[in-house]
């Protein structure tokens, strides 16, 4: 007996779905990012004072900034220009700076790499050297502050928008009829029981957000991605998404299907590739009606 194939959208669906993303990202804009982001800013302002304090204003910014305090590292990658992420301060200084045992060459490795890429702009005493005014030290601490909270809202938003997707799905599936199983590696098929879903556990060599056995045998992985640009959709779904849907492919073959839940903001384009080119199935968070259906028929 033929299965169940899972939805395709015409491009007219896809464009349609992602206007609505699109419309919730706007009206969600502004409910309580303001409020947050002046929060944020002042929570940040603190680490940032230490490390003032410490570096003489960041004049004396050394090896021993951060073996006093090593918690001042994230503070200092946010007065480059740009900041540096911490994968590539880890990457470059071959390490972390730990808090219990700081490493000394990290830590002075860690200040070379600061000291030679400060932002002239918000920091005009260090060059020439000079003491800063306190008007000039507040600016830049808030200046800095408002650009760390920005990439740590972000953060926050990508993740707990995630997070949220994960949840909205196991309550779809709840609705289905399917029951919630610990997590569990799965590694065969039989690993999970049909009718039932997991989160956040290894499908072979990937993690899958919420596996899925569907009560035909099939194997369902449903990768939750939140974009919050048409060109972070490229890493999010097709680079992403796309490398563990061709992994599995070749490992399980059609015995496991991969989709992906998404919200945010996507290019059209990568959409179309994600579908098209790269078995992807593609469902909205707005709109889990099209998974539900498509789990209740595969029996």
């Amino acid at each position: 007996m033929a299965k169940v194939v899972p939805p395709r959208w015409s491009i007219e669906e896809l464009e349609s779905g992602r206007q609505r993303a699109l419309a919730e990202v706007i009206a969600s804009w502004g409910k309580d990012g303001s409020e947050r982001y002046v929060n944020t800013v002042e929570q940040l302002s603190l680490p940032l004072r230490r490390l003032f304090a410490a570096s003489n204003d960041l004049g004396d910014l050394s090896a021993a900034t951060f073996t006093g305090d090593a918690s001042l590292v994230a503070a200092a990658r946010f007065v480059t220009a740009p900041p540096v992420s911490a994968d590539d301060l880890k990457t470059l200084v071959g390490g972390t700076v730990s808090v219990k045992t700081p490493d000394v060459l990290r830590a002075e490795r860690v200040a070379e790499i600061i000291r030679s890429a400060w932002d002239p702009l918000r920091f005009p005493w260090l060059n020439p050297r000079r003491a800063a005014t306190e008007i000039e030290r507040d600016t830049a601490i808030k200046w800095t502050a408002s650009i760390w909270a920005i990439e740590s809202m972000r953060t926050y938003k990508r993740v707990t928008s995630a997070r949220e997707q994960e949840l909205k799905v196991a309550q779809a599936l709840e609705s289905s009829g399917f029951q919630s199983l610990a997590p569990r590696r799965i590694d065969a098929l039989e690993d999970l029981d049909r009718g039932s879903f997991t989160r956040e556990c290894r499908i072979g060599d990937h993690k899958s957000d919420v596996p899925v056995r569907l009560r035909d045998g099939r194997l369902l992985s449903i990768e939750c991605k939140v974009s919050n640009s048409a060109v972070n959709s490229k890493k999010r779904l097709n680079n992403d998404v796309g490398a563990k849907a061709g992994d599995w492919k070749k490992t399980f073959g059609t015995q496991v299907i991969t989709a992906a839940v998404l919200s945010g903001v996507y290019s059209l384009g990568n959409l179309i590739t994600a579908q098209d080119h790269q078995d992807i199935i593609i469902f909205w968070a707005h709109d889990l009606d099209p998974l539900k259906e498509f789990v209740a028929a595969a029996t």
